[in-house]
């Protein structure tokens, strides 16, 4: 088992909690995606929570409260959330990134993900290998997002074939 999934699990609730409070009136749902959300994925101490809001301004009006809180703007997280607000900040011992998009589609596209991940070994180990040669800096950060971006396009495409989406 992850080594850090209960303490992500604790802290992925603590940081979805605040940010409840701050902002019920705009947030939809809080779901926690990435690699800590996987039970039996080796994983880093990087807390990922996708954050569906009611419309896509609402997040520049949100901007300032989360700086005033203590995050921070991230403007280069990875190609497949280019379009999404991605802030940063910390919960105990953990990172936590709350990427704010209020696109159902490509939600469901995330969620789907995951959820093939859990279900299929075969993917996770896949994803696995491919997190292993990251963290072993065999392959640099641009090229394991690019290989990651590959892996899920290709694990949708396959969903699509199988009329699982």
């Amino acid at each position: 088992m992850n080594e850090y999934y209960k303490m992500a699990k604790a802290h992925y609730m603590e940081a979805s909690m605040q940010m409840l409070e701050h902002f019920k009136k705009n947030v939809i749902e809080l779901h926690h995606i990435g690699s800590t959300s996987i039970k039996n994925l080796n994983s880093s101490k990087g807390i990922d929570v996708l954050v569906i809001l009611k419309t896509v301004t609402e997040v520049s009006e949100l901007k300032d409260i989360l700086i005033a809180e203590g995050y921070y703007v991230v403007h280069e997280f990875n190609d497949f959330f280019e379009e999404e607000s991605v802030f940063h900040g910390k919960f105990g011992d953990c990172d936590v990134n709350f990427i704010f998009m209020s696109d159902r589609d490509k939600k469901s596209e995330i969620l789907l993900c995951k959820e093939l991940l859990l279900e299929n070994d075969e993917y996770l180990d896949d994803f696995q290998k491919l997190k292993q040669l990251h963290n072993d800096s065999i392959i640099d950060n641009d090229e394991y997002h690019q290989r990651k971006t590959e892996f899920f396009s290709s694990l949708l495409k396959k969903a699509k074939d199988f009329n699982i989406v």
